[in-house]
């Protein structure tokens, strides 16, 4: 990488230590230990995993959610302490080890010479995206973890079955084996995405070699999800330990409840109704809050600064998909899985826009290989041109 892609990432660097480090003083001073913000009030996820990790240092009976409360005892743990400020650190080195990650996987993908272009254009693009900055300098969610080895699982994969990497393959499978359980102890449904878009992929690459194509890995997802929801519906899921049954019940819990801003109910009495509505909540998790669906400042916020974005990166990546690499193509599955995956429970464009960074990851990651080539082309075309 040349100088000023080095530069790019000090300065994403800093934005999100200081970010983090401001909130911190912030929350402490207005009396909530560092871990919210006054306008968001008390009470968030991590209030909640601060207090379930000092009860899990301390031996007394906790609440385990996910492996993140152990991770977090075993770091309060090893500096002796229980200050928030230290979390908050550990957070921000998932934030760095997150942007590593995506160079190295667009690493894979871009050329040689507009590497750096492309590089210092993901950086930029990472470091101004909304959610993925609260969310992962807010407070110490565990959602910047669920992102970092999401990447690391598919950086690995990449590594063993598409992308030779460095490493021997039996230490890359070593390490995909540990990425893949720790991803699973965060979220366990981020492993089934992965673990479904990698199966699709090896799939795909056994039986059709010489054409991986955005129409054949649709239409394995359209006929598998279609026989998944009239044959299987009650079945419960390996990993996830749920049907797509019970999914839909808690999704229309949210709805009757009044927490739901999408206001789609998928539960429907045939599987027409569903994939109607269910396309409406696949477009509303990828690019929305959509101009109908604005309900106020959050949703017209995230809309602006997110959706629109969003759109324009599509289409343009849709106008470049056939000319996609192995390794595009399986980010694209990972992507297109888990939006698929989000789009049957999610009905919170609050939730939604912080579930959907997974998804966008590998798509900004393959938008920024295919800007950086096409500066670096203009540039080329310049200086012959002269």
């Amino acid at each position: 990488m040349k100088i000023q892609t080095y530069l790019y990432v000090v300065g994403y660097s800093i934005l999100y230590f200081l970010l983090s480090v401001t909130i911190y003083f912030i929350s402490f001073s207005s009396g909530f230990n560092g871990l919210a913000l006054p306008v968001f009030g008390g009470g968030d996820d991590g209030q909640f995993y601060y207090e379930q990790t000092l009860k899990f240092i301390n031996d007394e009976s906790y609440v385990y959610t996910s492996i993140h409360i152990w991770i977090l005892g075993i770091v309060l743990k090893v500096f002796n302490t229980e200050n928030v400020m230290v979390l908050r650190i550990f957070n921000f080195t998932g934030s760095f080890l997150l942007i590593i990650l995506a160079l190295l996987i667009l690493k894979k993908i871009a050329t040689f010479k507009a590497f750096h272009i492309s590089a210092s254009s993901l950086v930029v693009l990472l470091s101004f995206y909304p959610s993925l900055l609260l969310n992962s300098t807010l407070s110490i969610y565990r959602d910047v973890w669920i992102y970092t080895f999401f990447l690391w699982c598919s950086y690995l994969f990449i590594n063993i079955f598409i992308a030779k990497g460095r490493w021997p393959r039996i230490v890359s499978g070593i390490l995909l084996i540990v990425g893949m359980l720790t991803l699973g102890g965060y979220r366990k449904y981020a492993l089934l995405s992965f673990l479904i878009g990698a199966g699709i992929y090896l799939f795909l690459n056994v039986f059709n070699r010489k054409n991986l194509n955005l129409l054949k890995v649709s239409g394995i997802l359209f006929v598998g999800l279609t026989v998944f929801y009239i044959f299987f519906k009650n079945m419960k899921i390996p990993v996830l330990g749920l049907s797509i049954s019970d999914v839909l019940k808690y999704r229309q819990l949210g709805l009757e409840a009044g927490g739901s801003q999408m206001g789609i109910s998928l539960d429907q009495p045939n599987v027409l109704l569903f994939y109607v509505n269910y396309l409406y909540s696949l477009i509303s998790n990828f690019i929305g809050p959509l101009p109908w669906q604005v309900t106020g400042g959050s949703t017209l916020i995230i809309m602006m600064t997110e959706g629109s974005v969003f759109l324009i990166i599509f289409i343009y990546l849709i106008r470049k998909v056939r000319v996609f690499s192995k390794v595009e193509v399986f980010l694209l599955i990972q992507s297109i899985v888990w939006f698929l995956l989000i789009s049957i429970s999610n009905d919170n464009f609050g939730t939604g826009s912080r579930l959907r960074i997974i998804g966008w990851l590998p798509l900004i990651i393959i938008f920024a290989k295919f800007l950086g080539e096409n500066i670096y082309n203009k540039k080329i075309r310049k200086v012959i041109n002269k």
